[in-house]
């Protein structure tokens, strides 16, 4: 301690001459000079202990001048060694040379929070395995400055024992085993390292160090129990191959250190070692922990990037093929991710192709895209074909000329010649669990069963039916699987079908978690034939089957949901994404909008949704008894357009009598407040609640007569409109409110069921008609008129044909296939 007090003494004497020297004299006056005195200096706060005061540490400090003002401070700090202070360590120029060494700093503060070092090596207490802490001592020197450049010639001194804990290093692979990994030629490996007392956690440097896995008789290394054996004449951290320290990075995407083009074979070991901010460095040499032990494999079966592709309606796959059967015109939208994770790997190029003769030809003319990582490079331009086989092609390389081939086969199936297509195809989705059955009279079983649709529909077969329509093999049941393959056969596909959640050919179409599904109905309507579908709720089938939605549903709309209280419902279809990134309205794509041609879609009884703008359940607001429909009127615009003679189609055709029995029994009373079984079925293009919606009618060229892809056939007889013409065919004009007060006709009809009705009189009866009185439940679509073969529109009905009076029905079936150019064994 002397002898460092007394270097001090020295230093502080030769500091103290050469202020001396600069003082002023009064020369004016001729008296004798004041010495100036001398500032002090204390400090008078410190770390709560000296002995392990961090590597953060804040001191106070503060100054007197008994003659003057103290304007500022000078200090400095020693790093000190294990002997404590040295000479040196106070010295602020050497003697020798000249060079500064510990120089002196000002400030006018009279606090700070310095950051020190705490990497003592061989420090008394340090470990030497890596754990717990590291230590190093220092001494604060502060010293006082007055208003005329004195200094204190005795600073205040204060030591004290900074200590860190030790950081903690960790070589990164994806995986590490007890024995050598196996890594491709040119290798990316990670590190990591954290210190526990840093407010971030994270060292501040790091190092490396690759080194050949032999001992030094040359034998290899490539276990753990070898390299446990070995490890102190392998990882030396005076090895001048450590390369030098560098700052650690923060995101773990750039802490990747690559070694390239390494000899197939060889073995390595790579050491991490980190440094923290207080300069304490990692120990530790563990395998597997701080040093990876790896071997060079140049075969290229071992390391190939991964491809993950999907194609919008096909799917998602992995691995290297796939194949799949499409219908011609279908679009592909392909897109892909890839990576070489599984070994550190980085993907720097894609490039995709149709029909590439050679995958390893760069120049091949089957690719669509140079190589690289752009936008274009991570999807394929939309594309179609009409037939042949064609070939997606997918190569993937990573930053080790590691590369994955890809390749999607895909199939088409072509559009059959209308001279080989047989007529007619018959197809059943709906499924014999009673749903929305109707009960027979006196309790007997439900008239909605198989037994009964399938005696129905046997009108097809033989005479009077369609030319060479067999039962047997015309005919899909809902449990049969049917395919596009198959249905491209046929001129003509009749569909009756119900919404259900076990439907098997239509269940391929509807939209689930907001994905959508490829309708081949579509392409073949286009261009193979066309479509007959008939059932209530048939058209809710290509809909994504959610219980909060709201009719009418708009298909057009950048609506998207409507908040009532709290509680959220769909009104439109949101937006979607498509693999250019292009953002469109989604509704428009769907089937409904798409390919059937219509915008609105609505229910007589919205039996599971809700009516816009109310929370009630749709069929407590608008209930079966007064909205559900007793008969079909023949849109009289429609028989004039085609020309439709006497009796070819029945202008009104009403309910069959034994499966409405309940009206059958009570046509002469008034038996609006009797159960009503039928309201399921919808209509379209027609807004009958509050919703502020324009719903803008898809206009198609193919339709002469209004120009609309939609032609109305049979519009809705309401059951309340037909008691309503009954009563007042009895001259009964003040029904219903000569039986029913308002009340009760809510409670049968509901609240939003029924509309104003002009009387003969031209007076306006506010409740005088149903809401789905007059609605579209019967059309013809000409959106995909265009390129049929036979040039006729297709045909759409939201009803249960087999409800009605059967002879009527099936004359007005038979006019459809007629009209679809089939033949007829009239």
């Amino acid at each position: 301690m002397i002898r460092r007090f007394s270097a001090f003494l020295l230093l502080a004497g030769f500091a103290a001459v050469v202020v001396m020297a600069g003082c002023s004299v009064d020369t004016e006056l001729n008296g004798t000079p004041i010495p100036n005195n001398r500032p002090d200096t204390r400090v008078t706060g410190q770390p709560p202990t000296l002995l392990e005061a961090g590597y953060v540490v804040e001191f106070n400090w503060t100054g007197s001048d008994v003659d003057g003002l103290v304007k500022g401070f000078q200090w400095k700090i020693s790093d000190n060694g294990t002997d404590g202070i040295s000479p040196r360590d106070t010295m602020t120029i050497d003697p020798l040379t000249g060079a500064e060494l510990n120089p002196w700093f000002y400030t006018e503060a009279t606090d700070s929070v310095f950051y020190v070092l705490a990497d003592q090596a061989d420090f008394p207490g340090d470990p030497q395995d890596g754990t717990g802490r590291s230590f190093r001592t220092h001494t604060l020197w502060i010293r006082a400055v007055d208003d005329d450049g004195a200094i204190d010639p005795t600073p205040a001194q204060i030591s004290f024992t900074s200590t860190t804990l030790v950081p903690k290093a960790y070589a990164r692979f994806p995986f590490v085993d007890v024995t050598a990994v196996f890594v491709p030629t040119s290798v990316n490996l990670g590190y990591e390292g954290v210190d526990p007392d840093y407010d971030l956690r994270v060292p501040s440097k790091v190092r490396f160090l690759l080194m050949p896995a032999y001992t030094e008789d040359g034998f290899e290394i490539t276990t753990r129990s070898r390299y446990n054996n070995h490890y102190d004449e392998l990882i030396d951290f005076e090895d001048p191959d450590w390369t030098p320290w560098v700052q650690y990075q923060v995101s773990e995407e750039d802490r990747k250190i690559t070694y390239k083009d390494r000899p197939e074979g060889e073995i390595y070991l790579f050491a991490v070692q980190v440094q923290d901010t207080a300069g304490a460095v990692s120990v530790g040499r563990g395998y597997g922990v701080e040093v990876f032990n790896m071997q060079i494999d140049d075969t290229g079966a071992r390391f190939a990037p991964s491809a993950t592709v999907a194609e919008i309606f096909l799917g998602v796959t992995e691995g290297t093929y796939k194949e799949s059967e499409i219908a011609a015109g279908q679009p592909l939208n392909f897109s892909w991710t890839g990576d070489a994770e599984a070994y550190n790997g980085t993907v720097v190029s894609f490039r995709h192709g149709w029909d590439v003769a050679d995958m390893d030809d760069p120049n091949d003319p089957g690719w669509s895209v140079p190589p690289g990582l752009s936008e274009q490079n991570r999807f394929a331009a939309e594309r179609t074909f009409e037939e042949g086989d064609h070939t997606f092609c997918l190569r993937i390389e990573d930053d080790s000329n590691n590369v994955k081939n890809f390749v999607w086969k895909i199939k088409i199936i072509p559009f059959v010649n209308r001279q080989f297509q047989s007529e007619l195809l018959l197809v059943d989705q709906t499924v014999d669990d009673q749903t929305g059955a109707w009960q027979g009279l006196g309790g007997s079983p439900a008239y909605d069963s198989e037994d009964y649709r399938n005696a129905y529909w046997r009108f097809l077969e033989g005479e009077g039916g369609v030319s060479g329509f067999n039962w047997e093999e015309d005919r899909k049941n809902h449990t049969d699987l049917l395919r596009y393959s198959e249905l491209v056969w046929y001129k003509a596909c009749l569909i009756y079908a119900r919404f259900h959640s076990s439907q098997l050919i239509l269940d391929q179409f509807r939209p689930r978690n907001n994905v959508d599904k490829y309708v081949w109905m579509a392409p073949y309507q286009e261009k193979g034939g066309n479509l007959f579908m008939v059932g209530s709720r048939s058209m809710d089938s290509f809909i994504e089957p959610l219980n909060n939605y709201m009719v009418p549903i708009i298909f057009d709309t950048s609506e998207e949901t409507y908040t009532i209280s709290g509680e959220t419902f769909i009104v439109g279809f949101s937006t979607k994404t498509k693999p250019d990134g292009t953002e469109v309205d989604r509704g428009p794509l769907l089937y409904p909008y798409a390919t059937a041609g219509i915008t609105a879609l609505d229910w007589a009884v919205p039996l599971n949704k809700y009516i816009y703008g109310s929370r009630n359940p749709g069929a407590t607001e608008r209930k079966s008894p007064c909205a559900g429909l007793k008969g079909l009127l023949l849109d009289q615009d429609f028989k004039a357009n085609h020309g439709l003679g006497v009796g070819a189609i029945a202008d009104t055709i009403m309910t069959d009598r034994l499966i409405d029995w309940r009206d059958t029994f009570s046509a002469d009373s008034d038996s609006l407040d009797r159960p009503f079984d039928f309201g399921a079925d919808e209509f379209v293009d027609y807004n009958v609640t509050s919703r502020n919606t324009t719903i803008d009618l898809q206009q198609c060229e193919g339709n002469l007569f209004t120009g609309m892809c939609v032609e109305p056939m049979f519009r809705g007889l309401a059951r309340f409109d037909w008691i309503r013409e009954r009563r007042f065919a009895e001259m009964n004009y003040d029904w219903p409110e000569s039986t029913y007060s308002t009340p009760r006709l809510d409670e049968i009809c509901g609240s939003k069921a029924l509309k104003s009705y002009v009387m003969p009189d031209g007076s306006i009866k506010s409740r005088g008609s149903a809401q789905s009185h007059g609605r579209t439940f019967g059309y013809l679509s000409y959106k995909t008129v265009a390129d049929k073969p036979g040039n006729k529109p297709d045909v759409y009905w939201g009803f249960d044909p087999y409800r009605f009076n059967a002879e009527e029905t099936q004359k007005a079936i038979l006019w459809v296939l007629g009209e679809f150019g089939l033949l007829l064994n009239q």
